[in-house]
């Protein structure tokens, strides 16, 4: 999206938009989500190591922890342009939080059922999280 590969395809512009906005604003799974942060934990060099999932408790002053109130997919690329390890570290730790197990595969059906869930994400308005894409309009784009 950042290099404008989408310029000419206003249809899947709008869809890639609505998807980078759901990653970055996901639900903890857990009851009362609420009541729980993600804390996300980087080397002390700045990179992406993991995150977790703990209870809500006075803010730690770690400087190498940072707590949210969702988990952000973009986290790593925040901390650095380009890091790969730190997204197969986040994916890992994704894989095992939301679908049970590290090595769950993140297949097409699975992804797809994901961000349908709506529940699956932090209340955004409509403007920000448009409806998907329907087939009529995939088609012409």
């Amino acid at each position: 999206m950042e290099n404008g590969a989408f310029n000419k395809r206003p249809n899947l512009l709008r869809e890639a938009t609505r998807l980078v906005v759901m990653a970055k604003h996901i639900t903890i799974p857990r009851p009362n989500p609420q009541e729980w942060h993600i804390r996300y934990v980087i080397t002390r060099d700045g990179k992406f190591l993991t995150f977790e999932i703990v209870e809500n408790s006075p803010e730690c002053l770690d400087p190498n922890m940072i707590r949210h109130d969702h988990l952000d997919l973009s986290f790593p690329r925040q901390l650095k342009t380009y890091d790969k390890f730190g997204y197969r570290l986040l994916l890992k730790k994704f894989r095992y939080y939301f679908f049970g197990s590290e090595r769950a595969p993140l297949t097409k059906k699975r992804c797809e059922e994901f961000f349908e869930d709506r529940s699956n994400f932090l209340e955004q308005s409509p403007s920000i999280v448009p409806e998907p894409i329907t087939q009529s309009e995939s088609a012409s784009a």
